[in-house]
């Protein structure tokens, strides 16, 4: 971290000035041009929103996190998708907190914050209810499932792309306040694997993932906000611009996936561990359902953010 602009040991990193000169020039999320002589309208953003885990994780402004000028779109879109996760991840991962006060203040904010994929429910409301059908010969059994409120896919997909970008932009940039000296990650090359709840981070996939990592070097382990939020980014030796990335959320959910060439899966994912699943049944809106069995992951073999940040000689 060492190389990083601007970069001070357990401190914000402070990318944003009111003077649009010293900013950033380029919102990091779109590409748009923010900075001296823009006409774009744009504010300060925080890469990993003050919200976004339990209230007083950051110990008031202190703790990492990465602040610059956004265009006011995707700053703003970026909030929506960010109140979502938040609720739901604070919420799922109360049994993962031994903070008391964490709890109350996720069922708090759980109790406020409306499920975007369920018009006027509460997201403390919101947990799934589906009613399944067997046939076994010329018996019929059927019996309900309860779930906690889910998250919707496409808004994970859309926050892990927004903060993989922060983090390429820092890792990468030479100085964001001059136009040459900025990198920006496009879409094109960025790669989503998948999600995991805490239940099942000990499954063969994300396992053989963390094990893979190995051989790639590492440029960040980040935890900060309390441990609520981390982030892992790890390059190739061999191919610069091949690179994996994995995040953790509200100690609830792990993200993970890569950078990479256009369309292409990224080496790491290939011949990946078979995931069982065995048939659940027809559901009460006519789908058929599968489930597997999680599998939770135990303290010492968690070897996922245990990874060392190459330090350059």
């Amino acid at each position: 971290m060492k190389l990083v602009h601007k970069y001070i040991n357990n401190q914000p990193i402070v990318w944003f000035h009111k003077k649009k000169e010293k900013s950033n020039q380029f919102c990091l999320y779109c590409g748009t041009h923010v900075g001296f002589s823009s006409e774009e309208a744009s504010n300060k953003e925080h890469l990993i929103g003050r919200q976004f885990v339990p209230s007083g994780a950051f110990q008031e402004g202190k703790g990492f996190n990465l602040i610059f000028r956004a265009c006011e779109v995707c700053n703003s879109r970026k909030a929506e998708i960010e109140r979502h996760i938040s609720s739901v991840t604070l919420l799922n991962g109360i049994p993962n907190q031994e903070n008391s006060e964490y709890v109350d203040r996720a069922i708090i904010k759980a109790s406020k914050d409306f499920h975007p994929l369920k018009q006027g429910v509460l997201v403390k409301d919101a947990s799934d209810k589906q009613k399944f059908n067997f046939n076994f010969g010329s018996m019929k059994i059927s019996f309900e499932s309860i779930s906690p409120p889910q998250l919707s896919q496409e808004y994970i997909k859309a926050l892990s792309f927004y903060h993989i970008q922060g983090f390429f932009s820092l890792l990468t940039s030479s100085n964001p306040e001059v136009v040459s000296g900025t990198k920006l990650l496009p879409e094109k090359n960025f790669w989503f694997h998948g999600a995991y709840t805490h239940g099942d981070w000990g499954n063969a996939e994300l396992m053989e993932i963390a094990k893979r990592i190995e051989i790639l070097r590492c440029n960040a382990n980040i935890s900060t906000a309390d441990g609520n939020f981390k982030v892992l980014m790890c390059h190739s030796i061999k191919d610069p611009s091949y690179w994996f990335w994995a995040l953790e959320w509200n100690k609830n959910l792990r993200v993970v996936g890569g950078i990479y060439s256009p369309k292409k899966c990224p080496p790491i994912f290939d011949d990946l561990p078979i995931q069982q699943w065995k048939p659940l049944g027809e559901g009460s809106d006519g789908a058929k359902h599968r489930i597997r069995e999680e599998i939770p992951l135990d303290k010492n073999d968690d070897i996922l953010f245990s990874y060392k940040v190459y330090q350059e000689k």
